[in-house]
């Protein structure tokens, strides 16, 4: 009868988490700024800017062949903006969670 009580208390305890403390104690854990407020912010200013250009070109009074060729130009300097972004979000994020310290210091913005 004690041992059928030690045991069930035992495994009570194994599925008992820092969550569960912390809400016994009426706490729970802190909630990262930077990835839920600030990442997407940047997220959306992008996306905005994008549209907002986009916007912008389609809306120019320009030839066919001239508007084609700046699409174009754009869409590859965009591209090649966005690669340059995504890995440097990578190392920011990589560097935030703790890791890759050594790389990011010591390479040189683009």
């Amino acid at each position: 009868m004690i041992r059928t009580a030690v045991r069930d208390g035992l495994n009570s305890l194994q599925n008992f988490g820092s969550d569960d403390v912390l809400a016994a104690l009426g706490l729970q854990k802190r909630r990262d700024p930077f990835l839920e407020v600030v990442l997407p912010s940047v997220a959306l200013f992008a996306a905005g800017a994008m549209v907002g250009a986009a916007a912008a070109m389609l809306l120019t009074p320009k030839a066919g062949p001239v508007l084609r060729r700046e699409l174009t130009e754009g869409a590859r300097d965009l591209t090649q903006k966005l690669g340059n972004s995504a890995n440097q979000a990578t190392h920011a994020v990589q560097d935030y969670l703790g890791g890759n310290r050594s790389t990011h210091a010591s390479s040189s913005p683009t």
